[in-house]
């Protein structure tokens, strides 16, 4: 069956990490152990709007108070960058009539720079964890996202930079590929569903 559609992942597959999950973790690392998973998990798959907020509902009692991880927030966020290559390769992409969907794992207040680095209208539809309720990679968030794209999972091709989340997720999903970007020096074998540059996503898509 012909590929139709690519869904990429977010963070460090079209954007920077900036700090990636630092104030959540910070956060969570401040509960007991043992609710260590399950905020984690909440986190990820509820949409509370704010850390702050997120403090609160989580019950932290000890170590810094909420502002301190809205301050690592914002400092994360300005971090946040495309990757050069990003909105080349995604209008390459929609060049070639490839539907194209965002399908990613976050706590809400990193939705932000989706809509302020304009990848959000390149997209036909945006898929988010913290608003689904399930997360990566639960293959349930995969056929949410074909199903949004109107597309069988096997006219679909996964890209992303987590082997866990992105790539076994989407196997087990049913998705036609699931193509790997590590983009670490040194770090990568010459393999078909592995790439370091993501220009290299649309090379041979339908071999």
């Amino acid at each position: 069956m012909a590929v139709r559609g690519l869904v990429f992942d977010l963070y460090g597959t079209l954007v920077t990490r900036g700090q990636g999950w630092r104030a959540y973790r910070e956060l969570i690392f401040a509960l007991p152990p043992w609710k260590w998973r399950s905020t984690r998990r909440a986190a990820l798959t509820q949409a509370v709007p704010s850390i702050a907020e997120f403090h609160a509902q989580a019950g932290v009692r000890r170590g810094p108070g909420p502002a301190h991880y809205e301050r690592l927030v914002e400092e994360g966020l300005a971090q946040v960058e495309l990757f050069p290559e990003t909105l080349e390769v995604l209008e390459q992409a929609r060049d070639q009539g490839l539907a194209l969907a965002l399908l990613s794992n976050l706590a809400a207040p990193y939705k932000a720079p989706v809509f302020e680095l304009g990848l959000a209208e390149r997209f036909d539809t945006l898929v988010f964890s913290c608003d689904e309720g399930v997360a990566k990679p639960d293959p349930g968030v995969f056929s949410l996202t074909a199903a949004r794209l109107g597309l069988a999972p096997e006219e679909l091709v996964m890209v992303g930079d987590s082997v866990r989340d992105d790539i076994r997720g989407a196997r087990g999903a049913g998705f036609a590929r699931a193509v790997h970007i590590d983009r670490r020096p040194g770090k990568r074998a010459p393999k078909r569903d592995r790439i370091g540059h993501l220009s290299e996503v649309l090379d041979g898509l339908n071999r």
